[in-house]
């Protein structure tokens, strides 16, 4: 089941097809190409790290020191130092794959340079270009940094794009009421108060992943006596599809009970759009804390040995997003700013997020 994740600093590979065989390649240019240069290059980028990673997986000693390495092991590069531990049978199929990869790219230069300009300084790849024939220690470090920086980049923007969403919000609400009276005005104001004072009533919201919500969870969704509470009974009753690993959707089911104390979807005034941020805050809470191979998943290991540190028995208040500022007076005044400019919102949304 756990096909390429071991590698877990590879997180993306989850969700993209699995490699071809590496091979004679002839590259095929579609008509009709959609989607960004960056797109195209980040599926590149992907289509030749499963290659590599296919391989690693095969060298059990370096599979080893992968899921003893720490997270500043794996974010520095320093675990490709370990690279030289890998068989003689491993290097000569990653230096196979080095080789057939540097052909390729040199092939789709050939091919694209007459109409994609400045193509000759933008390798699809992280290549390590000093050495085309092998695969050495820059070549497995460039990959690392590469992911790391692609992964960052798509938390960071989609946390900037809700913090464009709730000025957009916030802008609304103050154009309406600049189009009211005195006494309107103040009425609306009131009510707006009034409404997020009744918001931030609500039942205390346990810290994702720690025993409390987790035999709240035992208890609300599941149905179980609080009083029998175990950890090996609730990874297996949350592990749908029996593959001893949590990956991120059922990992969600466990915040459910807690989710709604804020944002119940039988009342129409919940924002559907700040609940999902919300589950994918205390999801990445999760992730942080359990997920020591960095692998996307949460072993029964990783999960047993969280449940018996000192940190599992804390339980820190979880303060939801709607009575948290999601951004600063100045920052909605430059969003105003662009609105002004741009009174039509033409990428007014696309700049903010940025």
């Amino acid at each position: 089941m756990k096909e390429l994740l071991t590698f877990g600093i590879f997180l993306a590979l989850i969700s993209l097809h699995v490699a071809p065989p590496v091979g004679k390649k002839e590259p095929e240019l579609p008509a009709n190409e959609t989607g960004t240069v960056e797109d195209k290059q980040d599926a590149e980028y992907f289509r030749y790290l499963s290659q590599v990673v296919e391989v690693l997986e095969k060298d059990p000693e370096f599979k080893s020191k992968l899921h003893n390495a720490s997270e500043e092991d794996i974010r520095s590069g320093k675990i490709a130092n370990y690279l030289d531990l890998v068989g003689h049978g491993v290097r000569l199929k990653l230096d196979e794959i080095k080789r057939t990869e540097v052909e390729y790219q040199r092939e789709l230069l050939r091919q694209r340079q007459d109409f994609m300009s400045g193509i000759e300084r933008n390798y699809w790849n992280p290549i390590h270009h000093d050495n085309k024939d092998s695969f050495e220690m820059e070549d497995l470090k460039k990959l690392l940094s590469k992911h790391n920086d692609m992964m960052s980049a798509q938390d960071a923007k989609r946390h900037e794009e809700f913090k464009a969403y709730e000025m957009e919000k916030e802008h609304e609400r103050r154009e309406k009421l600049h189009n009211m009276t005195a006494e309107e005005r103040a009425k609306e104001e009131a009510l707006y108060k009034e409404h997020r004072e009744q918001r931030s009533k609500h039942e205390k919201i346990h810290e994702p992943g720690h025993k409390a919500q987790l035999e709240e969870t035992w208890e609300k969704e599941d149905g179980l006596d609080p009083e029998s509470f175990d950890p090996r009974t609730f990874f297996n009753l949350h592990d749908k599809n029996g593959d001893s690993y949590l990956d991120m959707y059922e990992i969600e089911t466990v915040f459910l009970a807690d989710i709604d104390k804020v944002y119940n979807e039988s009342n129409p005034e919940v924002d559907l759009r700040e609940r999902s941020e919300e589950i994918e805050r205390m999801r990445e809470h999760v992730m942080k804390n359990m997920d020591k191979d960095k692998d996307g998943l949460i072993s029964f290991t990783e999960f047993m040995d969280e449940t018996k540190s000192e940190d599992f028995e804390k339980d820190e208040d979880w303060k939801p997003l709607t009575e948290q500022d999601q951004f600063t007076e100045e920052e909605l005044q430059e969003y105003e700013k662009m609105l002004s400019e741009n009174p039509h919102g033409e990428n007014v949304k696309q700049e903010a997020s940025h």
